[in-house]
């Protein structure tokens, strides 16, 4: 009994989500829809699928519409952070399931961040219905300064395609990273001194899944290369070769990458087993947001069209 009951055929005839003209007409959702995230969005839906008949919901959602209309520049701060904060709720639902991507989780950390601003904004004016949305916001402070604190600042899309934990999280992890990443002027070192030992002006050193590192030698020079080389493989210009120290460094590089890739996926799962813990509490702040999004949205609509309370 709290809700207008509507068939299928009623909703069809009323066009509030698909207008009878297809593509030339606009339904009722096309209209009023102002919301700044899909949170929003979807609450409106509900509404539209299933309105209320309680009057004091109703005044309770006008008084904070109300609010807001008398408050312009409120309200573009509010339509402001909740676009910041996005689809918080398909965040959520891919850190229950354990497939949430360090980036989302970068993203859920922003949109947790403007809550606060969000609150200040809206809590305190004398309007009971404003103070009862916010009151529903739950303090993720320290889950954010977790996030924050973990995570690379540019963190990777995902573990093994580039720095996800943060620098100074994890001593070990710090250590085997200056091990990997300083792989290049190692490399050079060895280029240098190997170029001066033998006098090979051309001297290259690559890399290939084949056979790992090597020393490429044109075949000009080949005349000069060391015996305790190993040729590997034979090209039209060039010879390739391999050394002991090549190998002993190539099997440092690749241990330290895996142990890198270990110590990551280890921190991140125990990060998203944190997330995991807040997550009844956060739906309850989407809920929040949702409803206020839509009001904020159905404000910027009244102001746009001249729209007036109903009595």
């Amino acid at each position: 009994g709290k809700y207008v009951w509507m068939d299928r055929f009623t909703v069809n005839n009323l066009e509030l989500f698909q207008s009878a003209m297809g593509g030339e007409g606009s339904a009722l959702i096309d209209v009023i829809d102002k919301c700044s995230s899909p949170m929003g969005a979807r609450l409106l839906r509900q509404w539209l699928s299933m309105p209320v008949m309680e009057l004091g919901e109703l005044e309770s959602r006008y008084d904070v519409v109300g609010h807001f209309v008398e408050h312009a520049d409120e309200l573009g701060q509010v339509r402001e952070r909740i676009g910041e904060i996005g689809d918080l709720e398909r965040v959520l639902s891919r850190a229950a399931t354990g497939k949430i991507l360090p980036k989302e989780v970068a993203r859920l950390a922003n949109s947790l961040r403007q809550l606060e601003p969000i609150g200040r904004i809206c809590g305190g004016k004398g309007v009971k219905a404003l103070d009862e949305i916010i009151a529903q916001f739950v303090n993720c402070d320290d889950l954010i300064e977790r996030i924050e604190f973990t995570l690379d600042r540019d963190t990777a899309a995902q573990i093994g395609k580039g720095n996800v934990i943060g620098g100074g999280v994890d001593a070990e992890l710090d250590e085997l990273r200056s091990i990997s990443q300083g792989g290049k002027q190692y490399l050079d070192s060895i280029l240098k001194r190997e170029t001066e030992r033998t006098e090979i002006s051309s001297l290259k050193i690559g890399y290939n899944n084949v056979f790992g590192y090597y020393l490429e030698v044109r075949n000009s020079a080949k005349d000069k290369v060391p015996q305790e080389w190993i040729r590997k493989q034979t090209l039209v210009n060039a010879e390739r070769y391999i050394t002991e120290e090549l190998k002993e460094y190539e099997s440092k590089i690749l241990s330290a990458e895996e142990r890198i890739y270990e110590i990551e996926s280890r921190i991140y799962q125990s990060l998203v087993y944190a997330i995991q813990d807040r997550i009844r509490e956060i739906q309850y702040t989407c809920l929040a947001l949702s409803r206020l999004d839509v009001l904020s949205g159905f404000a910027a609509l009244a102001i746009e069209r001249k729209y007036c309370r109903p009595e």
